[in-house]
Order: C-alpha cells, then sequence, then structure tokens
C-alpha cells in the first residue's frame, strides 16, 4: 500500500471500514497469563503477537489495532515497564506492519491508545501536563514505528479524552479516531454521555477527531443505542457532518465468569447482524472489542460485503426510542387487596409438613432503584401484591451496576406496601462481619428471606475499578446463615436467641459447565439451602435435564420466568446477557409473531408455567422493561388457575 496515512479518510468518504476484534480475548485464548502485561509481549512474544494480527487480516479486517492499548508509562508503570514506553510502542507499531506485508492486504495500522487510569482533579490529583506527557511519549513513538492513524479508544473520561486528542494533533496530521466506553446504560464509567460527547467534539473546534464513535463497555444492542444518541446529539448541535464521522466497536455482550476468566456471549453472526444497522446510522468504521475474534471479524465481513453490494441506501436518521413504560401517576390500582397471599415461611413450613401442596407461589423481580427516588417501585410492588403476587425479590445492584441498597429497598417495600420480600444478599461488596451485620439486622427488621448469592464481579459492571470482597462465595454465606440460624456468629460466639432466615440458593440449569453446577449445587444444600431459585428457562426440558441428572431434589422450587418482548429482545437476552440461553424455536416463535411479540412472549411464559407446575413449588417472574401492568394481568391468571 501506497501511503496509507493520506489514504484512510478518503477510503473512509467512499465506504466503510472493518476493523479487527479484541486483542486481550485472543491472547487469553493462546495462553497469555492474566496476569502478564500484554504490551511486553511485543518485546517476548513478536511471533505470537504478529500471528494475531494477521489472523484478522485473514478474516478481513482493513483496520488493525497495534498491541499499544496500555503503552503509556503510567499504565505500564504497574509493571516496572515504564522505561520501555519507546520499544513496547515502536515494535507494536512494526509488528502489525509486518503483519500487513507479510499477508499482503491493504490493510490500515491503527495506533491503540487507551487511558491512564488517572484521575483530574477533582475526582484525583493526576496533573493535566502529566496524562499530557503520557500520551505525547506513547503517540510519538508510534508514530516513529509507522502507524497510519491514531485510535484513541476506551475512554471514560472526557477530559483525558481531548487531553489525547490534543496530544495527537500536536504531533502530527495523521487522522484521529477516538471512542469512548458507554455501559448499557448509556453512560461512561465517569458518568459522561452521548451527548456530553458531542458537546465535547464541538468544544474541541479545530482539534476535533476525524472520527468520534463508541467501543467497548457493552455489547451490540446497547452499543447501537449509543450511538443513535450520538449521532443525534451531533445533529442537533448543527456539526460540520463533512469533518466528522462515527465508528461502532462494541464487546461480543455482556461477559460471565467461568472459570475465573470473562468467557463473552455473543455469537459471531448475532454481532454480524448489527452491521448494517451501524452503518445505515451513520458509522464508517465497524467491528469488535473485547470478546470478539478472528471468527467474528469474519462473519462481519460476510455482512459488510453483503450490505456493499447491494443498492446504496442513504444513511437514516433514528431518534432514540422512549423506553420508559411505566408510569406510577397514572395506573388504575384495584383497591382490593388479594384475600390470600403467601408468606415464604408458610409456604415452606406448609410444604414441609405436606400441608396446601396446590399453592403455587408467585414472586416478582424488581430492579432497586438507580437514584433515591423510591415512588417507581412503590407504586408497581403495590399493583403486582394486589395482582395477587406473594412476594417481591429485589436484587443487590444485579450486573454490577450501582443501585439502592436492597435491604433498604425491601425495606420499604415491606413497610409501605405489606407485601413479603427476598433480598438478593450477596458477598461481593460486605466481609464477614459486615455480612453478619446486615443479616441480624434483617431479621430485627422482619426481612427473614435471603438469597444468598456471590454477586457479579464489579468489573462486569459500571465502576470496573471498584474493589470486590469476597471473603466467603454463596456456599459460604449459606452457611453463615446457617450458623446464625443455630445461635453462633461465623466465629462461634453467641448471638443470644437465633435467626430465623429462609436461605434461598440460585440454580442456573443450562450452565454451560454443568458438572461444575451440580457440584455447587449440592455444597449449597449441604451448607443448609431452604429453597432454589433458578436462573429464567425458556423451556422445561432445560430444567427436567438438569433435575434427571442430579438426581432428587430435595428443596423447593421456585423457577425464574421472564417473559419475552419481541423478537429483538429474545436475541439480546441470548447473545448477551450471562446466564440465560433461549431455544432456537422460541427465537423463531417471537421472529414470526411481528408486532404482536409483547402478547406472543406472555403466552410462551403462560404456557411453559404450565408445564412446569408439577416439579416446581412456585416461580418468580421478572418484568421486561417495566411492563408491570402485563405481569400483573399474568399474575391474575395463574393465581386463578390455583384455585
Amino acid at each position: 500500500m501506497s501511503n496509507p496515512s493520506n489514504s484512510f479518510l478518503e477510503t473512509l468518504k467512499q465506504r466503510p471500514l472493518l476493523a479487527d476484534g479484541g486483542t486481550g480475548t485472543l491472547l487469553y485464548s493462546r495462553g497469555a497469563s492474566t496476569e502478564a502485561c500484554f504490551e511486553h509481549l511485543n518485546l517476548t512474544k513478536q511471533e505470537t503477537i504478529q500471528q494475531l494480527h494477521v489472523d484478522y487480516i485473514n478474516a478481513g479486517a482493513e483496520i488493525i489495532e497495534t498491541n499499544s492499548f496500555s503503552g503509556n508509562r503510567i499504565k505500564l508503570a504497574n509493571s516496572g515497564l515504564e522505561n520501555d514506553v519507546w520499544k513496547i510502542n515502536v515494535w507494536a507499531a512494526k509488528i502489525a506492519r509486518n503483519a500487513r506485508e507479510i499477508t499482503g492486504q491493504p490493510t490500515f495500522v491503527a495506533g491503540s491508545v487507551g487511558p491512564t487510569g488517572k484521575l483530574l482533579p477533582p475526582l484525583g490529583d493526576t496533573a493535566l501536563d502529566e496524562l499530557d506527557y503520557a500520551f505525547k511519549e506513547q503517540m510519538e513513538a508510534l508514530l516513529a514505528g509507522g502507524v497510519d492513524l491514531f485510535m484513541i479508544e476506551t475512554m471514560s473520561s472526557l477530559e483525558e479524552t481531548a487531553i489525547a486528542v490534543r496530544a495527537a494533533r500536536s504531533l502530527s496530521k495523521l487522522p484521529v479516531v477516538a471512542q469512548l466506553s458507554f455501559s448499557v446504560e448509556g453512560h461512561t464509567l465517569l458518568g459522561a454521555t452521548p451527548e456530553d460527547v458531542a458537546r465535547l467534539i464541538r468544544d474541541l473546534g479545530d482539534d476535533a477527531p476525524d472520527v468520534i464513535g463508541i467501543n467497548c463497555g457493552a455489547g451490540p444492542g446497547p452499543v447501537f443505542d449509543s450511538l443513535i444518541r450520538l449521532t443525534a446529539a451531533v445533529r442537533t448541535l448543527k456539526i460540520d457532518a463533512d469533518k466528522l464521522t462515527f465508528s461502532c466497536l462494541p464487546n461480543a455482550g455482556q461477559p460471565s465468569l467461568i472459570g475465573g476468566r470473562p468467557v463473552f456471549m455473543s455469537k459471531p453472526h448475532y454481532c454480524a447482524s448489527y452491521i448494517e444497522p451501524y452503518i445505515r446510522a451513520g458509522a464508517r468504521i465497524v467491528g469488535g472489542c473485547c470478546g470478539t475474534t478472528p471468527e467474528h471479524i469474519k462473519e462481519m465481513r460476510k455482512s459488510l460485503d453483503n450490505y456493499l453490494s447491494k443498492a446504496t441506501q442513504p444513511i437514516i436518521e433514528i431518534s432514540p426510542q422512549e423506553t420508559v413504560l411505566f408510569h406510577p401517576d397514572s395506573l388504575d390500582l384495584p383497591d382490593d387487596k388479594p384475600k390470600e397471599t403467601l408468606s415464604l415461611k408458610t409456604h415452606l413450613k406448609n410444604l414441609k409438613e405436606g400441608k396446601n401442596n396446590k399453592d403455587f407461589y408467585i414472586s416478582v423481580e424488581l430492579d432497586p432503584p438507580k437514584g433515591a427516588g423510591t415512588k417507581k417501585i412503590l407504586a408497581a410492588a403495590d399493583l403486582l401484591y394486589k395482582a395477587g403476587a406473594d412476594a417481591i425479590n429485589v436484587g443487590d445492584s444485579p450486573m454490577a451496576r450501582v443501585r439502592m441498597s436492597s435491604l433498604a429497598t425491601c425495606q420499604l417495600i415491606s413497610q409501605q406496601v405489606g407485601v413479603d420480600t427476598i433480598i438478593h444478599f450477596t458477598t461481593r461488596d460486605r466481609n464477614l462481619m459486615g455480612m453478619q451485620a446486615d443479616l441480624l439486622g434483617c431479621q430485627a427488621l422482619g426481612l427473614q428471606n435471603i438469597l444468598a448469592l456471590t454477586g457479579d464481579p464489579p468489573a462486569l459492571g459500571n465502576y470496573a475499578h471498584a474493589t470486590a470482597v469476597y471473603d466467603v462465595d454463596s456456599i459460604g454465606l449459606i452457611r453463615i446463615i446457617s450458623q446464625l440460624n443455630a445461635g453462633q456468629d461465623i466465629a462461634g460466639n453467641t448471638i443470644g436467641t437465633p435467626l430465623n432466615l429462609s436461605i434461598g440458593c440460585a440454580l442456573n440449569p443450562t450452565a454451560q459447565n454443568r458438572a461444575m453446577e451440580i457440584e455447587r449445587f449440592r455444597r449449597k444444600i449441604e451448607a443448609g439451602a431452604h429453597f432454589v431459585m433458578t436462573q429464567p428457562i425458556y423451556q422445561v426440558s432445560d430444567l427436567t435435564d438438569f433435575l434427571e441428572q442430579f438426581g432428587d431434589q430435595p428443596l423447593p422450587l421456585l423457577v425464574g420466568i421472564m417473559p419475552l418482548h419481541s423478537s429483538k429482545h429474545a436475541e439480546y437476552l441470548h447473545n448477551e446477557v450471562p446466564g440465560i440461553s433461549i431455544p432456537e424455536k422460541v427465537r423463531k416463535q417471537m421472529a414470526d409473531a411481528g408486532d404482536a411479540g409483547s402478547q406472543k412472549g406472555l403466552e410462551l411464559a403462560e404456557e411453559l408455567l404450565g408445564e412446569v407446575r408439577s416439579i416446581c413449588q412456585g416461580t418468580y417472574l421478572v418484568p421486561s422493561f417495566g411492563r408491570y401492568d402485563d405481569m400483573a394481568a399474568l399474575i391474575k391468571r395463574l393465581k386463578r388457575k390455583t384455585v
């Protein structure tokens, strides 16, 4: 390729370009230690890095990123490599260029520049000059190595992004791509929104990057939503479209920890299905980030080629959709409370004594508020209780995303609505002292139903740098509660009156490693669990196959049911949410339902509950998109069948 630096922007004007996928993902899979400094491999394992680039080019990538994401001196200092900034980055560029020569493909080499991990005042005490120096030092080495453009990526801070972009502009006339990382909720770790990014671009003026975009943070669906918001905000601010274009490089869904390592959920064909929507919404660079592999890029190549082979379609303007579907003030709540709802303790006692075997326990899962406002969740709990729900179970900052305390939320629901509650209680955020203190508080407040969970690690959520505790896992927590129920704390000290807490444990019947799930389930039962709550399932065989392999199941079982809302919702859950697997048959039924997807989802949920009633003692329902009115109607139908 002759003079690729000058041709990058011209090529981008002519057609969209496909970037490569995740570097860390591939290095993990090829034996690199999770404790290793990947950038140091540019000096010690050059053939490994080169082959990675070759594999992405052969898969169809037209842009490959250098292995230099954490190649600034601040990050390298964590491994004692701050004096090797020049060598590491020069070689990062040389290795990528060598890979291009080996394949003979017209590929652009992008110098990857990630965040420093340091914060400016008032959140931190790092000086602006320190960050500026770190970025310029790294970029100068990448320039010396021969990169064609700079790709500043996975940024959370608007201020740090501006420093990096200005540093790149001050050093050369190479094209600059700047990408920020948005969570599923649509903001960065430091709270910046797509609209904030658009304002940053306006304020940068002549220093603005040539491409602004999104990478990492979330899977294809949420990243698409953030892209729509970003492009809409740029149009609103009337930023010159001829001088700016967009990029979109999502993760392969949300990761799940399996064997202590993150495993990403989205399959290649699912990620590839978003290529055309990204382009039609304005993106000119598409590709992947964490979890994407050459297999993902190969499928994306097919999708991109298919798009390019069709008649040219104009970029469409898509407005962000309203997602708030539940308005407490507009609900017509029935005045009459159900005459008979079961407390979980009573239900468990009846089952143990062989009484009321026809009772079917119904709980509904609600996420606690993101802020301190409780009006919406209390109105939802009241609606569901009046429809006949026996309990409300409340998550503990699910998906490691900060929300109101589950203990406080349950107490408010219990006091103001009067319905039984089940607390999701994780070991992620509490040490041994904190766990026991909160459990004593639960007993004193009358919150006696505990679902013992390990909790999603912070690295998967919106505070990736937060520290997890994990003094024990969920099995250890069950043992602690059992000991408190026996009148002693974990150290063997008497607590006076024994606690009387009902202990729940989680079960994932569709776990990839079934042998491990069976072993952990046995240990949870041995530790003293009283009841079981499964991950949402979508076919009865998910549960029956697991139980057949496990053997006799001695505990009452509450089966998780999350009604589907649409075909897009089904594909998102299947491909991007850890722990949820939706059979192809069900996804096809949702696709065939078209605009009637919401009703079809409820019908499928009710049919499934009818099939599992003979092997479980209850259910917990998970509302989709805050459709509590639909959930209330489903509860009423289920309760009528119990009578």
